[in-house]
């Protein structure tokens, strides 16, 4: 096989690995962090992390809801999944996989923290201040934004609320952070 095709082979792996990633996480928000169904994920998520960041209280100095963190519930299906793959996939894309899998896992729950801390390093970044907004809307309208990263999923699934879409004007303007002089532009 050439050089050319086993990278957009391995490539691709990650690339969809990290969307199935992102679709599950931003469908388990939905549907386990924010309804009852959820049970304990639910419990955990609403009353650590959207007590902790409520109203007008979206940053603090560092993430407050490390106690209330549902990550560990999640390893149980990634495990699973893990195992399916390891069952059909060639040894090379396996380790691709996993690979993505916990890099794009680790992406979700780093920037999620990020989101909710004062000066964050990232904040210098145009695209991380948008998807902290974006963030922010869902803070303030649980029913909408559920993503992280890719907030395209709630667009498809019909529950994309955009930052000019906030019901106050005054509030759109709160959710504005002060940026960096310095920040650069991209």
């Amino acid at each position: 096989m050439t050089i050319t095709l086993e990278l957009l082979r391995i490539g691709g792996t990650a690339t969809l690995t990290h969307y199935l990633v992102s679709f599950c996480q931003t469908v388990f928000h939905q549907r386990l962090g924010h309804r009852r169904l959820g049970g304990k994920l639910f419990r955990n998520h609403i009353r650590w992390h959207h007590v902790y960041y409520a109203g007008d209280h979206m940053v603090s100095e560092k993430y407050l809801a490390e106690h209330g963190n549902n990550t560990p519930f999640f390893l149980i299906p990634v495990a699973a999944v893990a195992v399916a793959a390891w069952s059909f996939m060639p040894l090379d894309l396996f380790v691709t996989h996993v690979a993505a899998v916990a890099l794009s896992f680790y992406a979700h729950v780093y920037l999620d923290a990020q989101y909710h801390v004062t000066g964050c390093w990232l904040g210098r970044f145009r695209w991380f201040r948008r998807k902290q907004l974006l963030h922010f809307v869902h803070h303030r309208h649980a029913n909408t934004n559920s993503a992280v990263i890719d907030f395209f999923w709630d667009r498809l699934l019909g529950t994309f609320r955009s930052i000019g879409g906030e019901d106050e004007p005054e509030r759109v303007a709160a959710l504005q952070l002060p940026t960096n002089r310095s920040a650069s532009p991209n």
